[in-house]
């Protein structure tokens, strides 16, 4: 799969990176808030399967890109991840409200990073 990962904290970034090495199938790009989220996300010449997003980052929140996403006939087919240390229920609900079926509280560990990923293509796979 090709995925985004979007933090604007350097440590989560490195920790993804290090993490998906156990994982070669799958080719990151990683964006350090959430404007440069979206601007590699909306780029003609790049696709997206999922899009891990911090929730609280700069220019962009994670919510802010999920709603671009669902807005856009042309994005509506990638899976967001709100990975966030935010575990509040109205944030929650504001992420459901927005198609988001995927959350995710730091600090997170590999079997949840991994659970997702098999959720979303076996949602693929169907």
């Amino acid at each position: 799969m090709n995925i985004l990962i979007a933090d604007d904290e350097v440590r989560y970034r490195d920790m993804m990176r290090h993490l998906f090495e156990k994982w070669p199938e799958h080719r990151l790009t990683f964006a350090e808030d959430g404007g440069e989220a979206w601007a590699l996300l909306d780029d003609p010449k790049r696709w997206f399967d999922v899009a891990f997003l911090d929730l609280n980052m700069p220019k962009l929140s994670g919510l802010d890109v999920v709603l671009r996403l669902r807005e856009s006939p042309l994005h509506k087919s990638v899976d967001a991840v709100i990975c966030t240390g935010s575990n509040d229920r109205e944030t929650i609900k504001q992420a459901i409200a927005l198609g988001v079926r995927h959350y995710i509280v730091k600090p997170w560990s590999e079997a949840q990073i991994a659970d997702k990923l098999q959720q979303i293509a076996a949602k693929r796979a169907a």
